[in-house]
């Protein structure tokens, strides 16, 4: 796949550079093959080669590696050319991310790069490559970039790192690149030599300075999501230092290039600059866009806009939980309870076969998986969503993309996983092993209830899980498996029942989210369905429709009640005034989705507790209910095939149009209200055959094609 041997340096440097002159005669193609070790640029002859950022990507590098072909052919040059390689520890071993915990793959840096011209190696890397330090001094994904154009710059000593290249493979994900440029909105403070900006939008990225020519001395950026008294609020980043030095003598230009921020606001240190001289680039994995959501409702507008900036944010190369403090890690849970609302927005198709391939990687021997992917913790912890990502993920996508590839890449690790689930019984349920629960939820259960109420979801889960795996069995024409998990989940659900459930149907917990769970997840018997539903429903006013559920409970909320006769209260709850709620955090200046429903008090003060994350994309499940409930594009079959269209009209929101491109074209639906009339507008293409429905009136039109249909508006 690739000639050459993994270069490093005997100093075992953070960052350094790899260079050499090589000949070229007359030629048609040339291609550079390069992986790392950590993550790579390089330039030939003075040009970058790509605008990829963060390659090779974030994988667990000892089991697996990503290697890029750039087409250089206009890069070289008859005669004599030069090819620059700076390498970066990156996620391989840059920093700490936590207490006691490090990216630990290994213990320094490596590239290995391959030229080939016209179908013949020409230049493969090895020690003779002469080596020396980088203008990039330091840099880390937690810590910052520290870039010194003074400082003199030694000579390194080339090592072979030794590496088994069987776990190169191809570039499956779509690269890291630089998206946009924010400019700044506000100036917050301006001191000498000192600055607070506002780019009014938090994101992740890097800050660009244009410097005054000559200009000679020390910058330093620091970043936060949040304002305190005019101040930066860094208490969230907890170990991260999160800032960038540049230590100039007439550069013109300064950038980071392995790092990257979770930020709205800049402080400035060391020069005065005009505004125009300051940008913010956004960089993220360059995923196609393929749903939009548009309302009249600015306030539910800028909450859709805040759920589609932090699946960006949070979208780069893995799908982390936050882009700002010492974590950044793919978090499964988080990435489950999230997948379709990303499969809405984005095309996510290559960007989760890379990441679930990584999950796969990281699977233990004994079948369990890793509560984050990569898998740099170790922990071997069994929480329930978190571990269960590696079968509901892909049932997820097959629905979403109609491909039965990610069931068929993914079969063996579940029943693996499912075989662990066994490990963790106790008389017949789920006992043992560490639990999330209803993370960050704001019901009070009663200390003496809480591993009682862990294990209850645990094993509303586990019963999901199998279920799940037996459809995707039969699917498979695996006959004989999709028995087997019938049989266990029959006897697990029977189990459940028992311990857990009073006779009436309703759970022994007293939470929202069990009664959410007892419904979407089909553990209540028939005959009490209703009688949950409205107990539900009952709960929910009883807080005056305010959220109280957390990461999991959330997920199937609205659906929970939308889809048990209480829409209108679903509805109700997704726009409700005040803490805890949606439409709370666009009240407080949120442009992103917080990660706990106080993260901000109506004070303006952070929650005390500290662990305070402002661009955390869980809650932006949200936007899924308007998806499917609002704008009303309910697939029929995976894919969506066929499909079910039901829009409907929020109170106070006048305008509402959704659009979908699915892999079988591009589904739009909405309404539009103006003199006491309701027009709905639906496009299904060719293709896709749809059931159309209106409110209150059943079917009114099947197949494809435009449709039009106008009401009015009952008073």
């Amino acid at each position: 796949m690739i000639n050459g041997q993994f270069i490093s340096t005997i100093e075992k440097a953070n960052t350094f550079v790899i260079e050499k002159d090589f000949e070229t005669s007359s030629f048609k193609t040339a291609e550079l093959k390069i992986t790392a070790l950590g993550l790579y640029k390089v330039e030939i002859n003075g040009h970058r080669v790509s605008d990829y950022y963060m390659t090779p990507g974030f994988t667990s590098y000892n089991k697996m590696v990503q290697l890029q072909r750039y087409d250089i052919s206009s890069l070289l040059k008859e005669g004599t050319n030069y090819i620059s390689i700076t390498v970066n520890a990156g996620w391989y071993c840059s920093g700490v991310m936590g207490p006691g915990y490090w990216y630990k793959f290994g213990d320094a840096p490596a590239v290995i790069a391959e030229i080939v011209v016209d179908s013949k190696s020409v230049l493969t890397t090895d020690t003779s490559w002469d080596a020396r330090e980088s203008f990039i001094r330091f840099s880390g994904i937690y810590d910052g970039e520290t870039q010194d154009f003074v400082s003199p710059r030694k000579s390194l000593t080339p090592s072979v790192k030794e590496y088994d290249k069987s776990k190169i493979v191809e570039q499956i994900v779509e690269p890291v690149r630089d998206i946009e440029r924010l400019s700044i909105k506000e100036i917050i403070k301006k001191e000498k030599n000192r600055a607070i900006y506002d780019f009014g939008q938090n994101m992740t990225g890097v800050v660009e300075l244009h410097l005054p020519k000559g200009f000679v001395g020390t910058i330093t950026l620091r970043f936060s999501e949040i304002l305190i008294n005019n101040e930066l609020y860094v208490d969230n980043l907890r170990h991260a230092k999160v800032t960038d030095a540049f230590i100039v003598e007439g550069q013109t230009v300064v950038v980071p290039e392995f790092t990257f921020h979770g930020f709205r606001y800049l402080e400035v240190n060391g020069i005065d600059l005009d505004i125009k001289d300051i940008s913010a680039i956004v960089r993220h994995t360059d995923l196609r866009r393929t749903g939009y959501i548009e309302v009249s409702h600015p306030r539910l507008q800028r909450l859709i806009d805040n759920v589609v900036w932090g699946q960006r944010d949070n979208y780069l190369d893995i799908p982390t939980d936050c882009p700002q403090r010492d974590e950044r890690m793919g978090w499964t849970g988080d990435a489950n309870v999230f997948c379709k609302t990303a499969a809405f927005n984005y095309d996510v198709r290559k960007f989760f076969k890379k990441w679930l391939r990584d999950m796969r990687n990281d699977q233990y021997e004994d079948g369990r998986i890793s509560i984050i992917v990569p898998d740099t913790l170790e922990t071997g912890e069994t929480a329930s969503i978190w571990c269960d990502s590696i079968i509901m993920i892909p049932y997820k996508l097959y629905e979403m993309y109609d491909d039965v590839s990610y069931l068929k890449d993914n079969y063996e690790a579940m029943k693996k996983y499912l075989q662990a689930q066994e490990d963790t019984l106790v008389n017949g349920l789920v006992g043992k092993g560490h639990q999330f629960g209803d993370w960050l939820s704001l019901d009070e259960i009663p200390q003496k209830q809480e591993n009682y109420y862990l294990y209850f979801i645990a094993n509303a889960f586990y019963y999901h899980c199998l279920k799940t795996v037996e459809n995707i069995s039969k699917i498979l024409k695996n006959e004989e498996f999709a028995a087997i998990c019938a049989q266990k989940a029959n006897e697990l659900l029977t189990n459940i029942r028992e311990e857990y459930y009073q006779d009436n149907g309703l759970p022994k917990i007293d939470t929202v989210t069990a009664l959410v769970l007892t419904l979407q997840l089909e553990l209540v018997e028939e005959k009490n369905h209703q009688y949950v539903a409205n107990k539900l429903n009952e709960e929910i006013i009883k807080r005056d429709y305010h959220v109280t559920t957390g990461f999991i409970g959330t997920a199937y909320l609205l659906f929970a009640l939308a889809d048990n006769g209480f829409l209108e209260t679903a509805k109700k709850v997704m726009m409700v005034e005040g803490m805890p709620g949606w439409l709370y955090e666009v009240d407080m200046r949120a442009t992103t989705i917080w990660e706990r429903w106080n993260s901000l008090l109506p004070d303006g003060t952070p929650n005390p507790d500290g662990m305070n994350s402002y661009n955390h994309y869980a809650y932006g499940v949200v936007m899924e209910f308007i998806y499917r409930r609002i704008v009303g594009i309910e697939p029929l079959m995976p894919g969506f095939k066929e499909v079910k269209i039901i829009p409907s009209y929020i109170a106070g929101v006048d305008h509402v149009k959704g659009e979908f491109q699915s892999i079988n074209g591009k589904i739009v639906s909405g309404y539009k209200i103006s003199n006491n009339k309701i027009t709905y507008s639906i496009s299904i293409p060719k293709g896709i055959n749809a059931d159309i429905y209106l409110p209150n009136e059943g079917l009114v039109a099947s197949g494809s094609g435009e449709f039009v249909f106008e009401r009015t508006i009952s008073k």
